[in-house]
């Protein structure tokens, strides 16, 4: 019987294989999960749930798509952005543009041929389709910047006009042309050797006579930056790295730096003259994380409070290498001198990887690009009611039975993973070399139902609950009476502190009021925890005293036995905070409240409201995630304008303000590279808010500044939205 059951499903999956359909809402949910190859032959949308939206969240097996009778004009921005599995796609045939990113990182495509009515290809269209073998080219398409950057397998590019097609010089950037066959029409070579875009594809590369302009490249501003007469110093020469042995780390990245940025292009003249980086340290600059950095004929002298000062300059010195990005490598720095120092201590980034879990490469990925731009520390929300994702030891059972789920919402894919306690030290090992601390987070009492799932005596009454699959808030919490609660919790903090030797320990706590406290109103052991507190209420008005005697005694647990500081999401039911401990400003407008009951009980609180620092949110209407649970938007210029003190004055941001923090929860998010895409470019305004003084800084003047740094994400294949006023290509939608 069994085995009948499975050829019918395996008949069924088979046919919705060959699927030929008008538009996607002609297929039932599961048919689009289980659906491999699918031709399209109606009139396709391309906003908010569209056809392709569709196949780009729910057909996550998909591998051909054929839309050569759709009607289809346009496809959209993001249209299938970081599909990994798409192996073969056919372009409608009336095809007229193709969107920003539309294929992004596309890593299984072969083949591609674009329709001759095409008249332009977006900004990164093609990039990182590193698997794509040969490139056809019919008619006369405006290729955007980078449009088919880091094809590293092309070996094939056809091309059937006479004309050159209008193309950015940086089209085709990181394609190596000793390895690609290009194949124009007869007589037409000529034309496409002189051709503005096309020179570079054919090795005519003229060398950057670039003078960096500081004042227009580094991001984030530094607190103070002066210009010296002088030659500008050429960076075409033979750099040697001079720095005691307390720098063997940052002397790595700086020779990283300068082998990447100056002798990585291909195209680079043999160096003339000799220039030294020299890296000190000075605890007299007063704070581990200043530096200055000054230049001159000999060369570039970075010298630093702490390792972590060094590195910083080293950054700074790399975006006066990139300049404005036209190219990898400028010609020359103008002689100058910057000091500079952080205005906030924590400069944070999280990620969610129990939405969707992110494989432990790409999560160590992440670290070197967050370094970039002076952000600090990487917040790992690593337990939630979709799944658990660290190996705890004493319960095996917990990444056994709740690291793997199908669905998040309307996405019916398969979701799997967690990570070892080994893999977890190798993060912390990697991430202190860019001067990263990691902070692990551990939610209580509620978005806990995958622990709940695996341990249903950890809430009360004992119930049996399943993985969650959908967004929101489960009203299942842990038991605050029952003291398997605290020996659970108490085991997992005690292997946590062994991985993890941040000071810090995040205990969640967030969306555990109303109504889900009404669990412990009807809770016997609850109730019985009630009298032994002397609350003589039994509705729920109380129960918020429950969870403050929970946390307390985790609180107790993680500074006396392991010397942590806890840190949690901030909830108007917290009447009372434990001095000492990190609170985290986050609920759309609440931070005010937030910020007084920090002050009132002399905490630190750490700033990453919705309105500011929610990078999970679209960056614009239309943005992605195009669907989601009613996300409002945070615009780049939105995170931007955040105010760090909150306009609450200096004394407040001496003594209460601990940092702030970008958020990248990944219900929507269902790739590593649309983390990087929501990511970018907000955590970059993000790093200029938690490191510059308000004195210098700017919107206009930071727009200016983001715009190499832009490039230079696209030039190194990292994906972001554009999806703002100045970024180049930008359409108002």
């Amino acid at each position: 019987m069994k085995r009948l059951t499975f050829l019918v499903a395996f008949l069924l999956a088979a046919q919705v294989c060959a699927q030929e359909v008008g538009r996607m809402d002609e297929l039932q949910p599961q048919q689009k999960a289980d659906a491999t190859e699918l031709k399209l032959t109606g009139e396709l949308s391309t906003k908010g749930n569209s056809d392709f939206r569709q196949l780009r969240d729910l057909c996550w097996q998909l591998r051909r798509l054929d839309l050569g009778e759709a009607r289809c004009t346009d496809i959209p921005d993001n249209a299938l952005h970081s599909r990994h599995r798409l192996e073969a796609v056919v372009l409608p045939r009336k095809l007229r543009t193709i969107g920003s990113q539309a294929f992004f990182a596309c890593s299984s495509l072969r083949e591609l041929t674009l329709p001759e009515k095409v008249e332009s290809v977006g900004s990164a269209a093609f990039s990182m389709c590193t698997g794509l073998e040969q490139l056809t080219i019919e008619g006369t398409p405006r290729l955007g910047d980078f449009a088919f950057a880091h094809l590293r397998s092309l070996r094939r590019l056809t091309l059937r006009s006479a004309v050159p097609p209008p193309a950015s010089p940086t089209a085709f950037e990181g394609i190596d042309r000793t390895q690609v066959e290009i194949e124009v029409p007869r007589d037409s070579e000529r034309l496409y050797r002189k051709a503005e875009g096309w020179a570079r594809l054919f090795g005519h590369v003229a060398a950057s006579e670039e003078v960096c302009q500081p004042e227009r490249v580094l991001v984030p501003m530094p607190a103070r930056l002066e210009r010296c007469e002088g030659e500008a110093l050429t960076v075409n020469r033979r750099w040697e790295v001079e720095a005691g042995p307390d720098l063997a780390n940052e002397t790595g990245h700086a020779m990283r730096l300068i082998a990447k940025r100056i002798f990585g292009q291909t195209d680079a003249p043999k160096p003339k003259g000799r220039a030294v980086l020299r890296l000190d340290l000075d605890a007299a600059l007063g704070h581990p994380e200043a530096y200055t950095l000054e230049v001159d004929k000999e060369g570039v002298r970075i010298v630093g409070g702490g390792q972590a000062g060094v590195f910083y300059g080293l950054m700074t010195f790399d975006q006066l290498l990139r300049g404005e990005a036209e190219t990898r490598c400028c010609a020359a720095i103008p002689w100058l001198r910057i000091e500079d120092r952080p205005r906030t201590e924590v400069r944070e980034l999280m990620v969610d990887p129990c939405r969707t879990f992110v494989p432990f490469d790409e999560l160590k990925a992440f670290v070197p690009e967050m370094a970039r731009y002076k952000l600090n520390s990487l917040h790992l929300h690593l337990v939630d009611d979709q799944a658990w994702r660290i190996e705890i030891k004493a319960y095996p059972e917990l990444t056994a039975q709740a690291s793997k789920r199908v669905g998040m919402d309307d996405m019916l894919r398969v979701d799997s993973g967690y990570y070892t306690q080994d893999q977890m030290r190798e993060l912390v090992e990697l991430a202190a070399r860019y001067h990263v601390q990691v902070v692990p987070e551990i939610e209580m009492p509620g978005h806990e139902v995958a622990a709940i799932h695996v341990f249903p005596q950890l809430t009360c009454h004992a119930k049996e609950v399943p993985i969650r699959t959908t967004c929101g808030v489960s009203d299942e919490l842990l038991c605050p009476g029952s003291e398997f609660t605290y020996e659970f919790l108490g085991k997992v903090f005690r292997e946590l502190a062994e991985v993890f030797p941040s000071p810090y320990v995040h205990l969640g706590g967030d969306e555990a009021g109303n109504p889900a406290l009404d669990c412990w109103t009807s809770c016997p052991n609850c109730q019985a925890l009630k009298r032994q507190l002397g609350i003589t209420t039994t509705d729920r008005s109380e129960n918020w005293r429950l969870q403050e005697h929970l946390f307390n005694r985790v609180i107790d647990t993680l500074r006396t036995k392991h010397g942590k500081t806890p840190m949690f999401w901030y909830e108007t039911d917290f009447k009372r905070i434990q001095p000492g401990c990190v609170t985290f400003a986050w609920r759309h407008g609440l931070t005010r409240a937030a910020l007084d009951a920090a002050v009132a009980n002399d905490a630190k609180i750490m700033l990453c409201p919705g309105e500011h620092c929610y990078l999970d949110y679209p960056m614009a209407p239309g943005d992605m995630p195009e669907v989601n649970w009613g996300m409002p938007v945070t615009s780049l210029e939105a995170t931007y304008a955040l105010d760090p003190a909150w306009g609450m004055g200096e004394e407040f941001e001496r003594n209460n303000l601990f940092g702030v923090a970008g958020t990248l929860w990944s219900e929507c998010i269902n790739s590593p590279e649309r983390i990087y895409y929501q990511a970018y470019p907000r955590a970059i305004a993000l790093a200029e808010v938690g490191w510059s003084h308000a004195a210098v800084r700017s919107w206009k003047g930071f727009l200016q500044r983001l715009a190499p740094a832009v490039r230079d994400l696209q030039r190194r294949g990292i994906s972001c939205s554009l999806r703002y006023e100045g970024a180049e290509g930008f359409e108002q939608r």
